[in-house]
């Protein structure tokens, strides 16, 4: 029997990318929708779904699109050899996760207002990584 040889590596491989990104994207479309729910409560003055988005862990949830955001962008790399963070995608997902950062602090320390107020530029740069993963637009996901 002949061995199989190994591909290089995990991140190597065109195939490989793109079963990543066909895993990520369902995850990071189902998660974007939770937080374009808990952005609308937010406008609302409810705090509720957004406090519920932030707690859990499971599919749709912030940690799940921390994990499968990161992930994805990852996948989108022209060489195995380029560090994950000088890849453009992962740079507008930082940017992304950021704002998100701000409007969790406006969320916990001055409540659903506020947390609204921040959401605009939560949006535009979730619109950018989104645009930069070949996704469409968080409001047309």
């Amino acid at each position: 029997s002949t061995a199989a040889n190994a591909s290089g590596g995990a991140t190597a491989g065109g195939a490989y990318l793109l079963s990543a990104k066909q895993r990520y994207n369902e995850r990071v479309k189902a998660s974007v929708q939770g937080l374009l729910q808990a952005a609308d409560g937010l406008k609302n003055g409810d705090s509720k779904l957004a406090k519920d988005y932030f707690a859990r862990e499971d599919g749709g949830s912030w940690k799940d699109l921390t994990s499968a955001g990161y992930l994805l962008s990852n996948a989108f790399r022209r060489n195995s050899t380029a560090a994950p963070d000088s890849l453009p995608a992962v740079k507008k997902y930082k940017a992304f996760v950021a704002e998100v950062a701000k409007l969790e602090k406006a969320l916990k320390k001055k409540g659903a207002t506020a947390a609204s107020d921040a959401f605009p530029d939560v949006e535009a740069t979730l619109n950018e990584w989104l645009n930069e993963i070949e996704l469409p637009s968080a409001r047309e996901l």
